[in-house]
């Protein structure tokens, strides 16, 4: 433990300085994301595309996970490293003004294991993106509004995914539940979700998630894909019956338009899309945004005012 602080002292003191004076010369910019949360890792690349574009510098990417990022063309280099790399020590203790972490400055164990708090919360304006609370410590005056993800595809993985993956002509996606690792609070109710496919009986719909996920009826099943062709799957789709989550920003990037029910955990601004449809009922929810990872009131409270006959009104309504 002394060695690491001692290491660490060092690393600041006399080598994060130049480290980050010789990047900024050779018009290079190094961002690291040790982090396997895939949602994170997609709405990452709205800060790449932006840096790429108003920066004009190379970027050289570090990652636990590159299987978002294939294939970008704005980023110059990706280096993938094991989640237990001693080289995560070296980068977080050479931070500057070109080696930058994409992570909210808030996100700390006290916070989210202490205070049971989404660090969302502790941001001085907490109604912004994710995105921009995992990257406005950068100070790169970058432009937030209107934030769009991107996923790019080679020629080759096209051609096997159109042939291997069986799609209709034209089809909708809807998942059965949102990802409870993290929260449950994003939660609505499966027999809510089962209401909106047994409504739109002319809809080619497609379940898409986890196996062990309950399973909707009337609807084919595309399940456990990996991140890439579930990617591709949403780029085919009409539209997406979704929560917050991977499947929201991964319809970022294709624009397809995206059904969000939203059940106020965190504010509409943290993870809204041109291409979003929000369903919600914040204005009657005494605790909006929520921002409690454990929260048995919200969620009760949202289930009694969320009811199946609204839902699919505002979906109806758009279709």
């Amino acid at each position: 433990m002394k060695i690491g602080k001692i290491l660490s002292f060092f690393l600041i003191k006399f080598l994060s300085k130049p480290v980050n004076n010789f990047f900024d010369k050779k018009k290079i910019i190094i961002i690291f994301r040790n982090g396997m949360a895939l949602g994170d890792l997609v709405y990452m690349t709205s800060i790449i595309k932006e840096i790429a574009l108003k920066k004009k510098k190379k970027i050289f990417l570090f990652t636990s996970n590159d299987k978002v990022f294939l294939n970008s063309p704005r980023i110059t280099k990706i280096f993938t490293l094991k989640n237990k790399s001693l080289f995560w020590f070296f980068l977080r203790n050479l931070i500057g003004t070109n080696v930058l972490e994409f992570n909210s400055v808030h996100a700390t164990k006290k916070n989210h294991e202490v205070l049971k708090k989404f660090f969302l919360n502790f941001h001085s304006n907490n109604r912004i993106h994710l995105a921009q609370a995992m990257s406005e410590h950068f100070n790169l005056d970058l432009e937030y509004k209107d934030l769009e993800n991107e996923f790019f595809f080679s020629n080759n993985e096209l051609k096997k995914f159109e042939s291997e993956i069986n799609l209709p002509p034209k089809f909708s996606l809807i998942q059965s539940t949102s990802k409870h690792s993290f929260t449950k609070n994003k939660e609505w109710k499966i027999e809510g979700m089962q209401s909106i496919v047994d409504y739109f009986k002319d809809i080619n719909w497609i379940q898409i998630g986890k196996n062990d996920e309950p399973k909707l009826n009337n609807c084919k099943k595309m399940l456990d894909l990996n991140l890439r062709e579930v990617a591709f799957v949403i780029s085919k789709c009409e539209f997406i019956v979704t929560y917050e989550g991977l499947f929201n920003h991964l319809a970022s990037c294709f624009k397809k338009k995206s059904f969000v029910i939203h059940t106020g955990f965190l504010p509409i601004e943290a993870f809204k899309y041109k291409n979003n449809i929000i369903i919600e009922k914040n204005l009657e929810m005494d605790c909006y945004p929520c921002f409690k990872i454990d929260c048995e009131s919200h969620s009760k409270k949202f289930l009694k005012m969320m009811d199946n006959e609204y839902v699919v009104s505002k979906i109806k309504s758009y279709l």
